[in-house]
């Protein structure tokens, strides 16, 4: 019936669909791709409004429609999908009032057949896929005579089919001229790299060098590392001024960046194609923007290419030119268009600039520290803090707080989280002293405060989110640690819905909580903490050795104390 197709549904997907409030997205498109490994096996990835809304590297696939629709409103908009095809199906996914149908459509036919899907984890189909990362530098002119913009880019576009992209750390270059491309594949590039700055001064035998570089390609093979290429004689990136003025003409190095998710089967000569039609898109919406604003005044900021990607939410790598990010409100529309766009929630600023990727907000603090712990649980499930946060401990930036800055550590960490996350606009977290400040500014501490080794705890954490960044929270108190075990599900909620860490003070210990496993039928719990008290280097494996961050009993909590926890809440607002 189907061509002995199967389409496998991610689980995030069906999610998106079947929870999002269509206001105008009515109907749209499915896209993913079609497994190189199995031929007959299709995996629907995202949706979105518009065919050349389909990020790259992906394809059509079907169609959703979120209301009642009659059947030949299906046929006919399946039909204007399908034009340029002669044969084949799509894929019909409809979803209204809690009832789920899915059918096919035979384009040859022009009918819908029944048919039924396989829902699957979203990482079952990530996992076939590889991230890589083009980074491209060449010389952009403009010129502002007369208050109106003109550019090269035209001329940049036309010369892109003689670009040469050369893989990072290797002397491998792929181009649009080499047939012999689509006999190698995405996952062969780990063979090619050969410059690794651990081997580079040791003086060993060839054999013994050609090892040791075996494997650490296969090293780099079995993490799936990120494959970077770069424009062959790619020149220095250089500064380009931050406003243009009338009646100058600029010559500068623009950087622009592009990343893509990509099957490790993919051939080359794919690769060189999606690179050459990305880089034309981005370059010719580049060129429209200045087309469309002949009128733009003088000084204004050159537009720039930013790509998303949140595996938890959509599972595909979405890239977007933002540009006048000087207005608040353009800025606001251009995030507003890509959650209806790709169907994503507006709960949360998904595409505040925050939340980039290759954006860092860390330092030489590490990120997100619990990844790659596993709970002792049986049979538990795990809700875990959403998205990223940097790890503060006693005596980072140079500050020995040992003894009583672990409330100020764990609040620095709930902070790094907004931050990161994009609800609040700051470059670094408050210092202990600008947090005492806002004590003392609030009322709840005398001025004699400041500078001061004295303990906060989870009140106090409260009235600084609050005051600082206007980030409410909710309390919970406990008479004892055993209480803890009581409130897994409150905190479970939190995690679902918030996903914020959560600071746990009592005694004069504090601590921060960032995940919870339960077992809903036996009541056991245990509970991830990311421990502030932790001394010592910014090293992973210490900070797994040291309890730094593990996950720990209610028995790892004083059950003779008193307890107060701070469960910071998100706005619902993108």
């Amino acid at each position: 019936m189907s061509g002995g197709k199967i389409y496998k549904f991610i689980d995030t997907l069906q999610k998106r669909l079947q929870q999002w409030n269509f206001q105008n997205s009515k109907k749209g498109i499915i896209f993913g791709y079609t497994s190189a490994l199995q031929n007959n096996c299709c995996y629907c990835m995202g949706c979105t409004e518009n065919l050349n809304d389909i990020p790259f590297g992906n394809n059509l696939i079907g169609a959703y429609f979120l209301e009642s629709f009659d059947e030949d409103s299906i046929v006919v908009f399946c039909n204007e999908l399908s034009k340029n095809k002669t044969s084949g199906k799509l894929l019909v996914y409809n979803y209204n009032e809690n009832i789920e149908k899915i059918s096919l459509f035979d384009i040859k036919s022009k009918k819908l057949i029944d048919y039924t899907i396989e829902i699957v984890d979203h990482q079952v189909a990530l996992e076939p896929l590889i991230q890589i990362k083009l980074d491209v530098n060449f010389k952009l002119n403009i010129s502002f005579e007369d208050s109106t913009p003109t550019t090269n880019i035209s001329s940049i576009i036309e010369q892109l089919n003689s670009w040469i992209f050369r893989l990072d750390m290797s002397s491998f270059k792929i181009n649009g001229k080499e047939e012999n491309l689509n006999g190698i594949c995405i996952e062969d590039l780990y063979n090619q790299i050969e410059q690794f700055e651990e081997l580079q001064d040791l003086q060993i035998p060839t054999n013994m060098k050609k090892k040791m570089i075996e494997k650490s390609q296969r090293q780099l093979r079995s993490r799936k590392s990120i494959l970077q290429f770069k424009l062959d004689n790619n020149i220095e990136k250089s500064d380009s001024p931050e406003k243009f003025e009338e009646n100058q003409k600029y010559d500068f190095i623009f950087n622009l960046k592009m990343f893509y998710l990509l099957q490790l089967q993919n051939n080359l000569q794919q690769l060189y194609k999606i690179f050459i039609n990305s880089l034309t898109k981005m370059l010719t919406l580049m060129q429209k923007y200045f087309d469309d604003n002949p009128e733009k005044k003088c000084p204004l900021q050159i537009p720039q290419v930013v790509n998303f990607y949140e595996p938890n939410i959509y599972t595909h790598i979405i890239t977007i030119l933002y540009h006048d990010l000087d207005s608040i409100e353009i800025y606001k529309d251009q995030r507003k268009s890509l959650h209806l766009k790709y169907l994503v929630p507006m709960s949360r600023p998904t595409f505040k600039l925050a939340n980039a990727i290759g954006r860092d907000f860390s330092g030489k603090k590490l990120m997100n520290v619990h990844v790659g712990l596993q709970s002792s649980i049986k049979n538990g499930q795990c809700y875990i803090v959403k998205g990223k946060y940097s790890y503060h401990h006693y005596n980072q930036d140079h500050m020995d707080d040992s003894g009583w800055g672990c409330a100020y550590r764990s609040l620095q960490t709930i902070i790094s989280w907004f931050q990161i996350q994009g609800y609040i606009d700051i470059e670094t977290v408050p210092t202990h002293k600008e947090i005492q400040q806002a004590l003392i500014d609030v009322g709840d501490k005398p001025p004699n405060f400041l500078g001061s080794s004295k303990w906060i705890g989870s009140q106090e954490v409260c009235y600084v989110l609050s005051h600082l960044y206007d980030i409410q929270s909710k309390i919970i108190f406990i008479n004892s640690a055993t209480e803890l075990l009581d409130k897994a599900r409150d905190l479970i909620k939190h995690f679902s819905t918030n996903g914020t860490p959560i600071m746990i003070g009592g005694g004069v210990l504090a601590h921060t909580i960032i995940g919870v496993d339960f077992n809903e039928a036996t009541g056991d719990v245990k509970y991830l903490v990311l421990d502030p008290h932790y001394i010592g280097d910014e090293n992973l494996n210490n900070i797994h050795k040291k309890g730094g961050c593990a996950w720990k009993p209610v028995t790892f909590w004083d059950k003779n104390s008193f307890y107060n926890l701070c469960l910071p809440q998100v706005s619902e607002d993108f």
